[in-house]
């Protein structure tokens, strides 16, 4: 759990929190309502995982209470059981809703994002959420959803609506997105530090 939200927090302080001093690149980092739902993410995500049935009752309460403090003050929902990969970076909170699904490393959400599962009808059973590869960058107000997968390096621009499978390394947009470009060299996920 330390070792994700390490790595989640110098992303974000490389990606967005480029202060000068101590202060600046460490507390200021953690004072950021989206690294907060990430941190808070984290926790619940070690809970459920716990051996332990007293313990871990224990903990989970007290991630229940954070995470109602985290959708009240930051209006983001992720739950406990998403599996969601080193360097997740929630870099503008509010209105951001991700489902039980699978997020790959060093992916950047911002505000105003779904990621959910589709059921078009209730007797068809639970939707499996989207899965989404590394280096995935999900601009503002996109919604991804359905039984889909988001290939690696993907950029899905903002206010777009994916229900389709993307490959790697393509920019996607629009309302139903689609593919923009494709930069088969692209070496590192966007928004990795230089």
């Amino acid at each position: 759990m330390l070792e994700n939200i390490q790595a989640d927090l110098a992303r974000k302080r490389d990606l967005y929190h480029n202060y000068h001093g101590w202060f600046g690149r460490h507390v200021r980092n953690l004072m950021d309502l989206g690294a907060l739902a990430v941190i808070t993410y984290r926790f619940g995500h070690w809970a459920v995982q716990l051996k332990i049935p007293l313990v871990k009752h224990l903990l989970l309460l007290i991630y229940l209470l954070a995470k109602a403090v985290v959708i009240v003050s930051a209006g983001v929902y992720i739950p406990a059981r998403a599996k969601i990969g080193k360097g997740f970076v929630i870099h503008n909170f509010s209105g951001i809703f991700i489902s039980e699904g699978m997020i790959g490393r060093n992916c950047t959400v911002q505000q105003g994002v779904t990621i959910g599962g589709i059921r078009p009808n209730i007797w068809k059973g639970t939707p499996r959420p989207p899965r989404i590869a590394d280096g995935v960058y999900i601009g503002a107000g996109a919604k991804i959803l359905g039984d889909i997968t988001i290939g690696n390096n993907v950029v899905v621009g903002a206010n777009s609506v994916v229900i389709t499978d993307i490959p790697d390394n393509c920019t996607v947009m629009g309302v139903p997105a689609r593919i923009v470009s494709r930069e088969e060299g692209r070496e590192k996920p966007y928004g990795s530090p230089s």
